[in-house]
């Protein structure tokens, strides 16, 4: 074979390959919208929010093109808008979530109800014990529960120019909250309470607040805070160390005396608190 046979068997390999990579590129061109991937997020302000607003994304954003997003929404609606955003967001409880609770945290959901439903029967012969379960019950089929993102939601982190700043697909919940005046404080008490924030107050001042149960004295409580963040404060005399508790946290009193079989509810109430939306 001699060498310009080669030449044109090279070119005329080469020229099929070209084409067939042309009707590749023209059969993606005719790929419908429709089938193209989109990030929708539907933003919220609070559960006394008349209205949510929706934006939808081509393709995965980031975590900061979100919060932009979202920030100028809840700034454009607000009725109140002041000088800068954060005068009318209150970025320590923002919250970014998936639209549908994972598998695992809706079997916690389940789990926590079905224990709080067995809880109460057992202790149906104490009022006092049988108020505070029910009124427990009720807060929590009063909330709404979404899998949280653990990401940094603080608009100015993100103008700062971080290097953290992942992607997100899917439906998703951006929570952009005014800044609340309450800390709840729930679990072991007679009725769950929505005790007026103090910037003085910890956690031992908002269970003075509240009526507990815990006759045999507490050594620590749960605080969620509104970002989602699950710490444990003491606060007995002999352990107590003052720690902050921001406005809109949740402070969880365990129970005591609990049947073993019931025994995980005061660990696993805070685990789902920290997905709490509102």
């Amino acid at each position: 074979m001699n060498s310009s046979s080669l030449f044109g068997s090279s070119f005329f390999g080469s020229s099929l390959l070209n084409r067939g990579v042309l009707l590749a590129l023209s059969l993606l061109a005719f790929v419908p919208n429709a089938l193209a991937q989109t990030t929708t997020v539907t933003v919220m302000t609070g559960s006394q929010a008349q209205q949510a607003y929706s934006v939808t994304f081509d393709g995965r954003p980031r975590v900061s093109q979100v919060i932009d997003q979202g920030r100028v929404l809840v700034a454009q609606k607000s009725q109140n808008m002041l000088a800068h955003t954060t005068d009318v967001i209150y970025w320590q409880g923002a919250g970014l979530f998936e639209h549908s609770v994972s598998g695992e945290n809706d079997a916690l959901l389940a789990d926590v109800t079905t224990k709080l439903a067995a809880l109460a029967e057992r202790w149906q012969d104490d009022e006092e014990k049988l108020s505070a379960v029910n009124s427990l019950s009720e807060f929590l089929a009063s909330s709404t529960f979404q899998t949280r993102i653990t990401v940094e939601l603080d608009h100015d982190f993100y103008l700062a120019g971080s290097k953290v700043n992942p992607l997100v697909e899917g439906e998703l919940t951006l929570l952009l909250p005014p800044r609340p005046n309450h800390v709840w404080v729930v679990g072991a008490v007679a009725t769950s309470t929505d005790a007026v924030f103090s910037p003085s107050h910890v956690a031992d001042d908002y269970l003075d607040i509240a009526n507990t149960l815990n006759i045999f004295g507490i050594s620590d409580v749960s605080v969620i805070q509104p970002g989602g963040k699950l710490e444990t404060h003491q606060v007995a005399y002999w352990n107590g160390i003052p720690k902050n508790i921001a406005p809109g946290a949740v402070v969880y009193v365990p129970f005591q005396g609990l049947p073993s079989a019931l025994k995980s509810l005061n660990r696993d109430i805070p685990r789902l608190l920290q997905h709490r939306v509102m």
